[in-house]
């Protein structure tokens, strides 16, 4: 016998389905399309849907060559070809291509597809595309497409691509795009893009690029003072951010407008910032067009000539409490006419430096930027042949600390320093016994004294 509330679960639990299948009724009713559980088709019109294939939404699809319904709701195979009209639920598998949104606007005007359009039609994907060719999706991806060749998604993607030649999406991603040439996403990138040529983005990156050329909108990052995104980088042998760059480059030739962020490379190319409160990033690299540091002469025990030309960021100039102006500069050194004190053979040598560098700040009239003091490391390669570049390795890395002042306040420009460093010498010398060249290493304390315009 059946108590009261043991039936009263039961009605409860019938009438929730009466509701779900009243519902999944409705819902295909609004699209005009019949569900059916299995669709066998030998060509587009010869199917058992009949000829006309895109009122009907199957479970399962199987397309002896190609096959056109109305969609798919769990899996869709077909040899050459598979296209759906109104959406497709689960898998496609094709030789050649899926196609998902075919025929979606037929026989509507310009007019009548924008207005069915901002009424929020869409024909989605939520599923995985699997073909030889080509994946298309005329609206949102909500899960995989892959392809040998190309996948394209009309609108936004809310997963992964992977592709032989290009992914492409119209609007915004928050995913993974993977591909062996090109990787688009016009509006956004919120996740990753690998490719072997290019990445792009025409809006914000936030998340990871890597090609050879990586272009982006802006970049965002926790270096920006606007707002706390997560940081994001580009890494390749070209990279650029349009607008602003908050986050991190990393490669041989980085160009961005402002930055907050970081550039690694050999050439780094940014517009300062305008807005009073805010900081610059920090360019590291052999040149780095935005700032000029400063030209530098002078001598010290390795060498009687050394001549310096530094580039970098201001990075506080905008910050007005501040006490001190802060560069980090980059320096290029060239060094001749030795000393002769640790090397006898070395005739030139070749640096580079990166420091930091703190000038004082003064109300007073000719008083501001009138003394500095910097840390900071140097590198130096030792040659034995003038003009030429020795492959052994001859290597210096200096520690070192720097301090000057002007000369007089009115000589703006003029500054005399004094630097203290403790240098390491690596080198490789000829082993007679072993007949082989063995690694050798011995350290000193050593000092400059200089002049330099800023």
């Amino acid at each position: 016998m059946i108590d009261g509330v043991r039936l009263k679960t039961y009605f409860a639990m019938l009438r929730t389905l009466l509701v779900v299948l009243l519902s999944f009724h409705i819902s295909f009713a609004q699209q005009k399309s019949i569900l059916k559980l299995f669709h066998f088709s030998l060509t587009p019109g010869i199917s058992t849907n009949g000829i006309h294939g895109s009122d009907k939404t199957n479970v399962f699809s199987f397309n002896l060559t190609s096959g056109y319904t109305g969609g798919t709701q769990f899996l869709e195979f077909g040899l050459i070809s598979n296209a759906n009209e109104n959406g497709t639920r689960g898998l496609q598998f094709a030789g050649l291509s899926n196609i998902t949104g075919i025929n979606a606007y037929k026989g509507l005007s310009k007019k009548e597809i924008e207005a069915k359009y901002k009424s929020g039609f869409a024909v989605n994907l939520s599923g995985a595309q699997f073909s030889g060719l080509f994946n298309y999706v005329l609206s949102d991806t909500y899960g995989m497409q892959s392809s040998v060749g190309v996948n394209y998604t009309g609108n936004a993607l809310f997963g992964f691509q992977l592709a032989g030649l290009t992914n492409l999406v119209k609007k915004y991603s928050f995913g993974f795009q993977l591909a062996g040439i090109s990787n688009i996403s016009y509006e956004s990138m919120d996740g990753a893009q690998l490719a072997f040529i290019s990445n792009y983005t025409n809006g914000g990156l936030y998340g990871f690029q890597m090609s050879l050329f990586n272009h982006a909108g802006f970049i965002e990052g926790r270096n920006g003072y606007e707002n706390k995104d997560p940081t994001a980088i580009q890494i390749g042998l070209f990279n650029q951010a349009k607008d602003h760059m908050n986050g991190y480059q990393v490669g041989l030739i980085n160009i961005s407008g402002r930055m907050q962020g970081t550039q690694i490379g050999l050439l780094n190319i940014h517009r300062r910032g305008k807005e009073t409160g805010t900081r610059d990033g920090t360019s590291i690299g052999l040149l780095n067009i935005s700032m000029f540091g400063h030209l530098a002469l002078y001598a010290n025990e390795l060498f009687t000539m050394n001549v310096e030309f530094s580039t970098g960021t201001l990075k506080n100039g905008r910050i007005l409490k501040s006490m001190k102006n802060k560069y980090v500069l980059n320096s290029i050194i060239y060094s001749s006419q030795p000393n002769n004190i640790v090397d006898r053979n070395a005739t030139w040598g070749l640096g580079y430096a990166l420091r930091k560098y703190f000038y004082n700040r003064s109300e007073l009239p000719g008083r501001s930027e009138f003394w500095f003091y910097a840390y900071g490391l140097q590198l130096q390669h030792l040659n034995t042949e003038r003009g030429k570049l020795s492959k052994t390795l001859n290597l210096i890395t200096k520690p070192e600390i720097i301090m000057g002042t002007r000369l007089h306040p009115k000589l703006y420009s003029v500054y005399v320093f004094a630097a203290v460093n403790w240098s390491t010498h690596l080198y490789k010398t000829n082993n007679t016994i072993a007949e082989n060249e063995s690694l050798s290493f011995h350290h000193w304390p050593g000092m400059s004294v200089g002049l330099m315009l800023h």
